[in-house]
C-alpha cells in the first residue's frame, strides 16, 4: 500500500459486490491466466494472451520520484545490467507536485519524511492522489515523454510496468485549496462511509473495500461511468506503449472487479498485471492472484526482512511455506524492499550493509519474479547475480541442505545456489541432480567443484556471501 497522504452508491446492471461475497478461491480456480512470462516483446498476440497473468523470473527494476526524462536517459545501464522489466509510477494529473514533497531540505504537504525511509524517499509520493485519469501529463514530465520513455526501453529489449490508481482518487485539500475531479461526481461516483480504521460504518469485507482509505474518496467500482473511465484510462495506457500494470492498492478493490472487468480488459490489451495486495495471508493473495493477475509476496518480504535482519535461514525452508512462491511461483513477484517498505539492513540514514546484497542473492537465484528497488545496478556482484538469474534460474527449487546460518538449494538440473548469512565459512556436502559432472560458480566466489557418481558434492560457502554453481558446460 502506498503511503497516500463522499460519496454516494449508484446502482448499475453489473454483478454486484454481494453477490460475490460467497464466493471462494477455490470456485475462482482455473479462471486465472496460466503460462510462464510477461509477455516478450515482439511476440504474437496470442502468445503474449496465454501468459499475462503469470510471472518470468526476468529481474524487474523499480523507479520512483524519477522524470520520464531522467529514467529514459539511464536505460542503457539498466539494460547493461541485465533488467528486462521497469516499474515506473502512475501517469496521470495529481494533486501534488515536487514542491509539495517532503525532503531533508524541504517541509512537505502532509509529513515531515516518509515513515520508513526518512528524507532518502519524498514524501508523500507523487502520482498516488490522481485528479485526472484522462490526462497523461504529470510530474514526472509529458505524455510525450512519457512515450519517448517507453520507446527507448522497448529498443533495449525493456518492458515498461505502470503504476495503476483504481480504488480512489485525491482527497479534497490541496496545496491550493480544494481538489475538484473533473471526472467524477462527488454525489454520484464515490462511496461515503467513512474512513478505514475511523470513521467506517462498514464491517468486514465491505469495510476493506468500501471505506475510504488513508481519507482517498473511494470510488463506486459497480458504477458503469466509473468503469468506463477505467476502460479509458487502461485503452490509453496500452496505447503509449506500456507492457503492463501495477495495481495500486489492489488490496482494497473487490476481487470480481479484477475478475469480471479489470483482468480480462488488461487481457485484450496485451498488458501483464501484478497487485499490491499488503496482506500476510497467503489464502487471500491467492484469492487475488486466481482473478487473473500476479501478487507481491508480503509474506515472503516479512521472513527475508526477518532472515537477514538477525533471524535463520531455516526460516525460508520450502517445507515452511512463508511465502505465496512456494505455493504457487507462477504468480508471485518477490521483493526485499520497496518505495514502502525498507529491506533488511537498511536505514534511514542510508545506510545498507551486506544484508541486502544477501537477501538480493536469494531473491535472484530462487524461484517468483524478483523486483529490485534502490539497488546498485553498477555493482558487479549484483550484475552476476541478475545474468545467474537471466541464464540459469529455472526449474522447480529444491531443498539440499539448511541450518541457521547456511541454505542451498538447487534450481532442478540447472543451479545449485548456496548463501551464508553467518560470519564463518561453511562447508557441507549435498545431493544434486547431477552425477559426475564438474560445476562452476558463476559468481566467481567458490572453487570449482565435481559431483561424485553418488549425485552429491561438496561445497564451501563464504561468509556472508553466496555461490551460484552451474554445470561447466552451460
Amino acid at each position: 500500500m502506498d503511503d497516500h497522504a463522499d460519496r454516494a452508491d449508484s446502482p448499475s446492471n453489473v454483478p454486484t459486490r454481494r453477490e460475490f461475497l460467497g464466493y471462494t478461491a477455490g470456485g475462482l480456480a482455473g479462471l486465472a491466466a496460466v503460462g510462464g512470462t510477461l509477455h516478450t516483446i515482439g511476440a504474437t498476440e496470442q502468445e503474449q494472451k496465454a501468459d499475462l497473468g503469470t510471472a518470468d523470473e526476468h529481474a524487474a527494476y523499480q523507479y520512483f520520484h524519477t522524470p520520464w526524462a531522467e529514467i529514459e536517459s539511464d536505460l542503457e545501464r539498466v539494460a547493461d545490467a541485465g533488467i528486462k522489466t521497469i516499474w515506473v509510477p502512475q501517469p496521470s494529473e495529481s494533486k501534488l507536485s515536487w514542491e509539495d514533497q517532503a525532503t531533508e531540505d524541504q517541509e512537505g504537504f502532509y509529513e515531515d519524511e516518509h515513515p520508513y525511509y526518512g528524507h532518502l524517499e519524498p514524501h508523500p509520493p507523487l502520482g498516488y492522489q490522481p485528479v485526472d485519469l484522462r490526462n497523461f501529463d504529470s510530474a514526472y514530465g509529458t505524455e510525450a515523454e512519457l512515450e519517448s520513455l517507453i520507446e527507448t526501453a522497448h529498443d533495449h529489449d525493456i518492458e515498461v510496468v505502470l503504476d495503476t490508481v483504481l480504488n480512489h482518487m485525491a482527497n479534497p485539500p490541496g496545496p491550493e485549496g480544494e481538489v475538484d475531479w473533473p471526472q467524477f461526481d462527488e454525489d454520484e461516483h464515490f462511496h461515503d462511509y467513512g474512513t478505514l480504521g475511523g470513521d467506517c460504518e462498514l464491517v468486514g469485507e465491505e469495510a476493506e473495500y468500501e471505506c475510504d482509505l488513508l481519507g482517498l474518496p473511494t470510488l463506486d467500482l459497480e458504477h458503469p461511468e466509473v468503469q468506463a473511465a477505467h476502460r479509458d484510462y487502461l485503452e490509453r495506457i496500452a496505447a503509449v506503449g506500456a507492457d503492463g500494470l501495477r495495481y495500486d492498492a489492489a488490496g482494497h478493490i473487490w476481487p470480481w472487479y479484477f475478475q469480471d472487468e479489470i483482468n480480462p480488459l488488461a487481457d485484450e490489451l496485451g498488458l501483464w498485471r501484478v497487485g499490491e495486495i499488503w496482506d500476510h495471508n497467503i489464502d487471500r493473495l491467492l484469492e487475488f492472484a486466481e482473478t487473473g493477475m500476479t501478487v507481491f509476496d508480503f509474506p515472503l518480504h516479512d521472513t527475508i526482512q526477518s532472515v537477514f535482519d538477525g533471524g535463520r535461514m531455516t526460516q525460508l525452508a520450502a517445507d515452511n511455506e512463508p511465502g505465496v512462491v512456494h505455493h504457487r511461483p507462477e504468480v508471485a513477484v518477490t521483493f526485499a524492499q520497496n518505495h514502502d517498505i525498507n529491506g533488511p539492513g537498511v536505514g534511514p540514514d542510508d545506510s545498507e550493509g551486506v544484508e541486502i546484497d544477501l537477501a538480493h542473492a536469494y531473491l535472484l537465484a530462487y524461484e517468483g519474479k524478483p523486483m529490485l528497488f534502490r539497488a546498485d545496478l553498477d555493482d558487479p556482484a549484483l550484475q552476476d547475480l541478475i545474468r545467474v538469474q537471466n541464464e540459469y534460474a529455472s526449474g522447480p527449487a529444491i531443498d539440499r541442505y539448511v541450518d541457521d546460518a547456511c541454505y542451498v538449494f538447487e534450481r532442478e538440473g540447472n543451479l545449485l545456489a548456496g548463501i551464508n548469512i553467518g560470519d564463518e565459512p561453511h562447508e557441507t556436502t549435498v545431493e544434486t541432480s547431477w552425477t559426475e559432472l564438474e560445476l562452476v560458480d558463476q559468481t566467481d566466489t567458490g572453487e570449482d567443484v565435481t559431483v561424485d557418481t553418488a549425485g552429491e558434492v561438496s561445497l564451501e560457502i563464504p561468509a556472508e556471501g553466496w555461490v551460484m554453481y552451474t554445470p561447466l558446460s552451460s
